[in-house]
């Protein structure tokens, strides 16, 4: 199991579908859901849009475009797209990711090439 993960797979789509049959969050707590209702909430939305693959653990850290950061980015901001919607629309597991970008595409960030080892600047 992921290092952060409170529940296996199979365990969270169980309550996910079970709240989704009508099971109120409370009843899922009684039951042993170990998430809190706003992330729990998150993860019926992923898993309603793109099923089960939505609850798998990541292998290692995903990588992605500055295109695509950009894109997403940008809806943000000229969409006024949430960043919940935007992270339930593209997959992406951490709403934090996305508030990085969009604090990087507003503050220049981006622009500058740098090198993820700090002494390497160019």
């Amino acid at each position: 199991m992921y290092s952060n993960m409170k529940h296996t797979v199979a365990e969270l789509e169980f309550y996910i579908l079970q709240y989704l049959e009508g099971m109120t969050f409370p009843m899922l707590k009684n039951l042993g859901l170990q998430y809190e209702n706003t992330y729990f909430l998150f993860e019926v939305r992923l898993y309603q849009q793109h099923g089960i693959d939505s609850l798998q653990p990541p292998t290692k850290h995903q990588h992605y475009s500055s295109e695509f950061r950009e894109q997403v980015a940008q809806e943000h901001l000229v969409d006024k797209i949430s960043i919940n919607e935007l992270a339930i629309k593209y997959n992406i597991p951490s709403q934090k990711t996305i508030r990085s970008w969009i604090f990087r595409y507003t503050n220049g960030g981006e622009s500058q090439s740098y090198n993820s080892k700090p002494e390497v600047y160019l």
